[in-house]
């Protein structure tokens, strides 16, 4: 059976079995399992109460965790962890408990918090694009693209206005197969990495040179990089035009008549009210005119001019036009930035769900890589990416073409993993938005190691990581107290709760042995 097909089934071991040493001393004997003392202090521990430096405060807790254990016992007694609902949640959560491992939180914390910054600044600029001529390209199908994006930008160096060749460009080339564009306002993760990545490395009026991206060749002018201003939100009254054809004295009037309603909150009056009842903004003058935050670009420019103008809750602008009609504009709230616990559980979803997942987890594929002795074979994957220069990595003529060679790729630990492995999961799991083919197989060919790397953490997760057994230990184990004790006393009315728990306690005790190592309780200072 293949190596690969091995290392990448999720591992289906059981508890893990605590080694009996001299530095791990057995505690206590319940129902004639053996409880390690690691396995005590580590629930001690988190039991703010305890003092495991003082006697008295031992003892209470060897009686605590004792009647803990005997429950525990009784519940394995009546068979609770053999129902498929108890196998579902502890296996359910034993997966999630894994994947807290299986990742390293403080790089994804700094990946995440490298885009939160980048919210700090928004960049305008303009962009040509020499488009590829197909969905799968090859390097044979950027040469053209390239050399036409190359000769644009020596134009553009030699003095001639970017947005005057941008434009005549798209407007002579056919089939649309040179664009031209403006963004106004860019924020992170709204654009491709690349184009990304690019724009926030330049300076004001700067030209990059022809950039690759899954589209074709960009060449970018960056206008301007300015401070973030933040969010506002407002409140509004709406008075619309009243008609599709505007004349002068229709515009004068719809103004008029706002300016009538400006003056009245000038006077006293309550914007809401006034809002309900004469807002022809249907949905928000409900709310008394309230509208969500916006930032820049979120709404109509005049609109959002005049409320970034406003500088103080309850300022009230004068009349402003938009193409519905007058505005009156109250502000409501103004948040100079959105603090990072707002944004870092989105920002960490659209990573996961996109090409920058490899930013979120490099730190921990690098680590991985590392911790077993990534190799990679140059040769090897040479031969496959001149394959994929000519057949499309996720095509089945790539694969009839790789999947007998045998060449070593790549060496995790003592293990080769073949070429022909590689393309057997290339073949099966083709997930990847890159539209040249070298680029897509170099991403696949990432997961790959990725997957590997961490199917053999999750194997010795038991052997490496005490902590992680204690706490597949303490889930399992509490589970099995809940039900166990809801069936027992919860379930039964509250006045007869704590009879039920004592009688429990006494037939528990008689029912399953205990056997205290004295020796080590009394001593336990020293373990800590």
């Amino acid at each position: 059976m293949k190596k690969i097909l091995i290392i990448l089934i999720v591992a289906s071991s059981g508890l893990c079995l605590y080694a009996k040493d001299k530095k791990d001393p057995v505690v206590m004997t319940v129902a004639g399992k053996d409880i390690p003392l690691s396995e005590f202090i580590f629930f001690a521990k988190k039991d703010a109460s305890v003092d495991l430096t003082d006697k008295k405060s031992v003892a209470n807790y060897v009686e605590l965790f004792k009647n803990y254990k005997l429950k525990v016992a009784d519940a394995e007694a009546l068979g609770v962890h053999k129902a498929p609902r108890f196998d579902s949640e502890f296996e359910s959560y034993r997966r999630q408990l894994q994947q807290s491992f299986l990742s390293d939180k403080a790089g994804e914390d700094s990946a995440i918090h490298h885009i939160y910054e980048r919210t700090k600044l928004i960049p305008a600029f303009k962009y040509i694009v020499v488009r590829f001529p197909g969905a799968q390209i090859f390097s044979a199908d950027t040469v053209a693209p390239y050399n036409k994006a190359l000769a644009i930008y020596e134009r553009i160096k030699n003095g001639e206005a970017f947005e005057a060749v941008g434009q005549s460009l798209a407007t002579e080339e056919k089939n649309d197969s040179i664009l031209y564009g403006e963004i106004e306002y860019l924020y992170p993760l709204q654009v491709v990495k690349e184009l990304e990545e690019q724009v926030y490395s330049m300076q004001p009026n700067e030209v990059s040179p022809p950039l690759r991206t899954i589209i074709g060749y960009h060449i970018v002018k960056l206008d301007s990089l300015i401070p973030n201003p933040g969010t506002f939100r407002v409140a509004h009254i709406l008075t619309p035009f009243g008609a599709d054809s505007l004349t002068d004295e229709i515009v004068e009037a719809a103004r008029l008549r706002s300016d009538s309603l400006r003056q009245l909150i000038i006077g006293g009056a309550n914007f809401e009210e006034l809002a309900k009842t004469w807002s022809g903004d249907s949905v928000s003058s409900k709310r008394g005119g309230l509208l969500s935050y916006y930032g820049l670009g979120g709404t109509i420019k005049s609109f959002e001019q005049a409320a970034y103008a406003l500088k103080n809750a309850g300022d009230i602008s004068e009349p402003v036009r938009t193409r519905l009609g007058f505005h009156i504009i109250k502000l409501i709230d103004r948040k100079e930035s959105i603090p990072f616990e707002e944004m870092e559980s989105g920002i960490a979803e659209n990573m996961k769900q996109t090409e920058r997942n490899f930013d979120l987890y490099k730190t921990f594929d690098e680590k991985m890589k590392a911790r077993h002795n990534y190799i990679l074979y140059p040769e090897a994957y040479a031969e496959l990416e001149q394959i994929a220069d000519k057949y499309f990595a996720s095509d089945t003529s790539f694969y009839y073409r790789t999947f007998q060679l045998t060449k070593p790729l790549i060496r995790l630990d003592t293990l080769d993993f073949p070429q022909y492995e590689f393309a057997e999961y290339i073949y099966r799991k083709p997930s990847s938005m890159k539209s040249y083919s070298p680029d897509f197989m170099k991403e696949i060919f990432d997961m790959f190691v990725r997957d590997i790397v961490t199917e053999m953490e999750r194997d010795v997760l038991e052997r490496d990581y005490p902590e992680y057994n204690m706490l597949v230990k303490e889930y399992y184990d509490g589970i099995l107290l809940f039900e166990i004790s809801n069936k027992r006393v919860w379930s039964r009315p509250a006045e007869q709760q704590e009879a039920l728990e004592t009688e429990w306690l006494k037939e528990i005790t008689a029912k399953y042995p205990v056997v205290l190592n004295t020796k080590v309780i009394k001593k336990i200072k020293k373990y800590l």
